[in-house]
């Protein structure tokens, strides 16, 4: 067992493997999709719950370094499926993928204005608009840079390990910001809720990850469901952090708070 954990690779996933599991031909499709549909909907609604929050309560749910994190991820994780679908037989899925994450890019490019214009002085303090404009764009200059390090590293060749991460951070990070902001304004018990659905979501035994490639086997890969239990314990420990804070106003300003 220590061997297993310590001394084996599971060896990496292929875009044959992709195209086999969501092809049509394959008689799963339907729940792969209901699947892999589940897991892009609960990663659209974290991000609706941002909207409202920073529209109405005027503060972010998340630190600005995840949305910069996550507008390189997408933006890159669009160009390298955009690639993967002119590379083999314009594949649905991968021009598919690429277009949810350029509509994720928007919702990142949304988040990150509203902190520039909204959240500026809680977030860098008294600065100019240029001057936090200046700092968005050399976090996104950097995680841009690390995020294809890292895929190289990994030898991830469409982003899919690097999505896992995405989910791994949105489990762990926004319960550390809202105990450290201290309040619940910008913050909300269904958010909290939607992170502990998608994060138990991505870590089930028959995950989008699994179901894409034998790579993201439990017999192949017992770390990634190990690091799936600790993201799981996290996103409950931010729901608790929520409930323990004080309550926030109904009203905030000319909007009701968000649940």
């Amino acid at each position: 067992m220590l061997t297993h954990l310590f001394s084996s690779y599971p060896g990496d996933y292929t875009a044959a493997q992709f195209m086999h599991a969501f092809g049509f031909a394959n008689p799963h499709i339907g729940f792969n999709l209901t699947i892999a549909g589940l897991t892009f909907l609960f990663g659209y609604l974290e991000y609706m719950y941002s909207f409202a929050l920073v529209i109405k309560e005027h503060s972010a749910p998340y630190p600005l370094w995840m949305h910069t994190y996550y507008f390189a991820h997408d933006s890159m994780g669009a160009l390298v499926f955009a690639i993967a679908a002119m590379q083999h037989q314009n594949f649905w899925l991968f021009w598919g993928a690429s277009g949810a994450l350029i509509v994720w890019n928007f919702f990142e490019l949304f988040n990150l204005y509203k902190a520039i214009t909204v959240e500026r002085q809680a977030i860098w303090g008294p600065v100019s608009v240029w001057q936090a404009l200046g700092q968005v764009i050399i976090q996104i200059l950097l995680m841009v840079t690390v995020v294809n390090l890292f895929r190289i590293f990994m030898h991830d060749p469409l982003m899919f390990k690097w999505f896992i991460f995405t989910n791994v951070v949105m489990a762990v990070a926004p319960g550390y910001y809202w105990k450290q902001r201290g309040t619940r304004v910008g913050a909300s018990r269904g958010l909290a809720i939607v992170i502990l659905l998608g994060t138990i979501n991505s870590f089930i035994p028959n995950n989008m990850w699994a179901l894409a490639s034998p790579v993201f086997s439990f017999k192949n890969n017992p770390w990634f469901y190990l690091v799936g239990i600790m993201a799981i314990a996290f996103a409950v420990r931010g729901l608790l952090i929520y409930n323990r804070l004080a309550s926030k106003p109904k009203q905030l300003g000319k909007h009701h708070s968000v649940w």
